[in-house]
């Protein structure tokens, strides 16, 4: 994520309101609170958010998705960006 954030930052891109972050494990509390920082509305990873991961994604307006697999994900926070 840092690399990620850094390399956007660097190009100019942050904030990262029209850019997805997605992440190969658990969504932890430190991830959701890189993305929203960097402006990003989406996060999605493929492991479990943790409660404070998605205490903190409602109370900033992110879509938080978990469980992320074969086509299918679980949305926590914001469904309304999802179609």
């Amino acid at each position: 994520m840092d690399k990620v954030i850094g390399r956007a930052l660097i190009d100019g891109l942050v904030p990262l309101e029209d850019r997805v972050l997605c992440v190969s494990g658990r969504l932890s509390f430190e991830l959701v609170q890189k993305a929203a920082v960097a402006g990003a509305p989406i996060l999605v990873g493929v492991g479990a958010p943790s409660s404070l991961a998605v205490e903190l994604a409602a109370d900033r307006g992110m879509t938080l998705c978990g469980f992320a697999r074969a086509g299918r994900v679980n949305v926590y926070t914001r469904p309304d960006r999802i179609a």
